[in-house]
């Protein structure tokens, strides 16, 4: 049984921890997102993909076009990023670096599986830093936005077949679950 002295205590205790709960918590100024769209609130950059498979769709298309991996380029080409457009426009060395960088991140997002999730987080710290070295050394921020002088072009294109692969087998998982729940 509880004494009188002890539960004037726990009260007191329990009153000073809820004024303090009030006093420091979130005020209607800062805390209010009332207008905001989540990507606002969280401050997603422009290029940032929807999805694992959205991201995937851009880095293979940022690596098949011929303004982007020319030899000869030296326009940075189209900035505009066009999440909805199917054709992605990227051609951003620095953006490029991004997408991967980013590419652990998306996939801990989707249903993936171990395996697929180790192999995503593998290639994203292969060839992150080495993309962004690029675009600060002869690449996007250096005015051309190419590939010219990476080296590295073929193991990427790989790594990004090997990423379409993965997405494309979680695609169709996802469409037979659907078409399974559907009957």
């Amino acid at each position: 049984m509880m004494s009188q002295g002890n539960s004037k205590f726990v009260f007191f205790m329990g009153s000073c921890l809820l004024g303090l709960l009030v006093c420091f918590g979130c005020d209607s100024k800062s805390g209010s997102t009332s207008g905001v769209s989540d990507q606002e609130h969280e401050h997603f950059p422009a290029h940032w993909p929807d999805s694992i498979f959205r991201a995937s769709q851009r880095i293979d298309g940022i690596l098949a076009d011929p303004v982007a991996t020319s030899v000869g380029a030296t326009s940075v080409g189209a900035t505009s990023v066009g999440l909805k457009t199917e054709s992605p426009t990227l051609t951003s060395v620095a953006e490029l670096a991004d997408l991967v960088g980013w590419l652990p991140i998306l996939a801990a997002e989707s249903d993936l599986g171990r395996e697929d999730f180790s192999r995503i987080d593998a290639w994203s710290a292969q060839w992150t830093e080495p993309l962004r070295k690029h675009a600060l050394g002869s690449g996007a921020l250096a005015g051309n936005g190419t590939l010219k002088g990476f080296g590295q072009v073929d193991g990427l294109r790989e790594m990004a077949k090997g990423l379409s692969e993965i997405c494309r087998n979680e695609q169709a998982r996802i469409d037979e679950l659907q078409k399974r729940y559907a009957e």
